[in-house]
């Protein structure tokens, strides 16, 4: 018990001496439903990847970014966040190679939930919140009846 108690003093005093502070399941969740209505990701929106085009892997990234996390991008510099493709992969090295992200078997608030085409965060109990064709929306995708056959991956911010 002491050595448990050495170790959390250890942590907070470095988190305070260092500024780091992990952001927790609730803040992503809590900022992805800020943007509910909003039609910046949307399909015809020419926000980061232009208008004709999917927005849930930016709407993904900004989100993470604004809690205070990152997610990989596809290239250096100039491109953007990983794709629905990666966020579906259980294998993908962009996620797998990156210490704060983990795959992750029974998700919670917060985590980021993929099918390969898709992309959501699950922001409560059987509900995510995602860049739709037309605006963000909390609903029930991924946890349809329908979905019971859809192979989901997710994956947990822990930095």
């Amino acid at each position: 018990m002491l050595k448990l108690t050495i170790f959390s003093t250890l942590y907070l005093i470095l988190q305070s001496l260092c500024g780091i502070n992990a952001i927790s399941g609730w803040q992503i969740a809590d900022r992805a439903d800020f943007y509910i209505g909003e039609t910046l990701w949307n399909f015809a929106s020419d926000h980061r990847s232009g208008p004709g085009t999917n927005k849930c892997n930016f709407f993904v990234a900004d989100v993470i970014w604004e809690a205070g996390g990152a997610v990989p991008h596809r290239y250096f510099g100039i491109s953007g966040p990983i794709g629905a493709g990666e966020w579906g992969n259980p294998n993908s090295t962009y996620l797998s190679d990156d210490e704060c992200w983990h795959n992750v078997n029974s998700p919670q608030i917060g985590d980021v939930m993929g099918d390969g085409v898709h992309v959501a965060i699950i922001t409560g109990r059987r509900k995510t919140t995602s860049a739709a064709s037309h605006e963000v929306v909390k609903n029930d995708w991924g946890f349809r009846r329908e979905q019971r056959n859809t192979q989901f991956t997710y994956w947990r911010y822990i930095c």
